[in-house]
């Protein structure tokens, strides 16, 4: 059952709250992990499959590939394993919809918000396929956006390690057939360009609002895409031959005549939306070469270049240099710094670096100068523009999180908490109700952050038979607030400054800051007063306090009890008989002093 897991703990530190999708072998859910304090997504091997053998290994396999990639457009793993019988893969938690669910409420999109999608799944699959992996199930299911527009990619569960047949000579066809490339099709083992192939669908299918091939059956969806040409994107959207021309040229039938690496159609999109004309992209049959090499040049050319140099010597050098020291620049834009910087220095360049803010994520190569395809002469210093990142950040989500719990992830983000409002509340006492922004809201890093927190329920205490102030001190120490106090006039001394009743009854449970009336003993006969005034200073907060005082009886009457909370206590001692008095002070149970005082009578005589 789905809900088997909801509240248990799983390897002792992911506590399941909620399903939150599902899938054919798979269910996932959101979970807290009581490590970081963290939201996170648990991925769970379906129960009717853990003793599949062939299920299990493609459940470890996709681990062991997340374990392989580590980018900001890749939802990133957490942790992996077994755990009482369960298999799991905890992963990001990412708030934010689907691509295909954008794409189904907006119809499509415009082209570059399109590109901003596409280049962002390129980018994480430029590093997937650098380290070998194959995605082969390349959709907008597959694809997470959060409220600030940061795509990732997500579930590895049949990617192919590129040197390995293990999933592909049995000849079965691996992948969704709306997106799946014409050789996954026929069965054949997919490659980079397969799943460029299915960033062509995505791209196609986010600007026209449809994906180029429908069918009333999967096999006949499949042979669209070994037969079929798709209807020509420039009637189905409102495109510029630019991006008509890259989508065109993803969609080919034949795997040769694609992209054959990410990055270089992310060149070619990056440069669609500088130059709309497409006069740039190269050629059906030709691809761009992996590496620039320096001209070479040919025995005849070279023949004239020693003529020449024999008749003019230095001037024919210089001329050489001039003519042949030359190397184009490449398009490095979209590349992580460190990649780009290896591909500069293997064809001879040096570069400078400036960072600034920007929409790629941190260390991604956002502009260049000169632009690719320049010629320059090897040793030339190439400026590039590196992100620092966008400037603002998704607000976490609070809500849900105990106020600690809270605290720290606000912490750990960078995130300030400058207010937190305590409100009754039916939800869980402690827990975050409300904040302000909003979870997803994009927001400048060290932002303040206002949290609204549940007071849950408070149990009435019974009051009856406590002093006044010791009531009003249990009152405040529960969450409840003092509300009118009446006197009754009673005949029996004992009872002076003691509840006799409440308004709420007491063991019930009632609202943070209800409101609780009290009813007080008053003795009238006691009409002579001295106001006492204590320095406290010197005694501990929280220190029990008695004060009494010894009629001519020698009986000691209390006065006062109740902890130590202020350094300045004032005590009323009250007697039936004026006159020379002694009271007493105790502390945690202790005699500590006593003194003499006179008291006067008074006409209010008010306790």
């Amino acid at each position: 059952m789905e809900t088997r897991l909801i509240g248990k703990i799983v390897s002792r530190r992911f506590r399941i709250e909620e399903v939150i999708g599902r899938g054919g072998m798979s269910l996932v859910y959101r979970a807290f992990d009581l490590k970081t304090h963290q939201t996170v997504a648990v991925k769970v091997l379906r129960e009717e499959y853990e003793d599949d053998k062939e299920y299990k290994e493609r459940f470890e396999r996709e681990a062991d590939v997340c374990k392989r990639l580590n980018h900001p457009n890749i939802v990133n793993l957490i942790a992996s394993g077994t755990a009482g019988g369960i298999s799991y893969i905890t992963m990001e938690y990412v708030d934010g919809q689907t691509l295909k669910e954008i794409i189904d409420e907006r119809g499509h999109l415009p082209q570059e918000e399109a590109a901003h999608y596409a280049l962002q799944i390129l980018a994480a699959l430029a590093q997937a396929h650098q380290r070998g992996i194959i995605h082969r199930d390349v959709k907008p299911q597959n694809m997470m956006v959060t409220k600030n527009g940061q795509l990732k990619v997500t579930d590895f569960g049949i990617a192919g390690i590129a040197n390995s047949e293990t999933l592909t000579t049995d000849g079965s066809v691996i992948g969704s057939v709306h997106y799946f490339s014409p050789e996954q099709a026929k069965g054949m083992k997919a490659c980079a360009a397969s799943d460029l192939y299915s960033v062509g669908i995505i791209l196609y299918e986010m600007l026209s609002g449809h994906v180029p091939f429908n069918g009333e059956s999967a096999v006949a969806v499949a042979m669209m895409h070994l037969m079929k040409e798709p209807e020509p994107l420039e009637t189905q959207a409102e495109v510029s031959p630019a991006i008509a021309g890259i989508v065109h040229k993803a969609l080919e039938k034949s795997s040769q005549d694609r992209y054959q690496t990410a990055y270089e159609m992310m060149s070619d999109l990056r440069r669609a939306l500088r130059h709309p004309d497409g006069k740039f992209l190269i050629p059906k049959g030709t691809h761009t070469p992996k590496e620039q090499e320096p001209h070479r040049l040919s025995p005849w050319l070279a023949g004239i270049v020693i003529v020449l140099g024999l008749a003019i010597g230095i001037t024919g050098l210089q001329l050489y240099r001039t003519m042949f020291v030359l190397t184009t620049v490449p398009e490095v834009t979209g590349m992580p710094l460190d990649e780009a910087k290896d591909y500069l220095t293997r064809l001879g360049l040096t570069w400078d670096v400036a960072y600034n803010y920007g929409e790629l994520p941190k260390d991604y190569i956002y502009d260049q100068e000169p632009d690719a395809n320049t010629e320059t002469e090897k040793g030339s210093c190439i400026s590039l523009m590196v992100s620092l990142g966008s400037e603002t950040v998704n607000v976490p989500r609070f809500v849900g999180y105990t106020l600690n719990e809270a605290l720290d992830i606000a912490a750990a983000q960078g995130f300030n908490v400058v207010s937190t409002e305590i409100v009754p509340s039916e939800l869980l006492k402690n827990s975050v109700i409300a904040q302000t922004p909003e979870a997803g809201q994009n927001s400048a890093v060290g932002s303040d952050i206002s949290l609204v927190v549940s007071g849950g329920r408070v149990i009435v205490p019974d009051f009856t038979g406590s002093r006044l102030e010791d009531a009003e001190r249990q009152l405040r120490e529960v969450g409840l607030t003092p509300g009118e106090i009446t006197r009754v006039t009673m005949d029996d001394v004992r009872k002076d400054g003691l509840v006799q009743s409440q308004s709420l009854e007491s063991f019930t449970e009632v609202l943070p800051g209800s409101i609780v009336d009290l009813d007080v003993g008053y003795y009238e006969r006691r009409k002579y007063v001295y106001v006492l005034q204590l320095d406290l200073s010197a005694i501990n907060s929280g220190s029990m306090l008695r004060v009494t005082l010894i009629e001519q009886d020698g009986i000691e009457y209390d006065m006062y009890a109740g902890e130590k909370d202020e350094d300045i206590l004032s005590v009323r001692l009250r007697s039936e008989t004026s006159g020379l008095k002694k009271w007493r002070l105790y502390i945690d149970g202790n005699f500590v002093r006593e003194e003499n005082v006179v008291l006067h009578s008074t006409e209010t005589g008010e306790p």
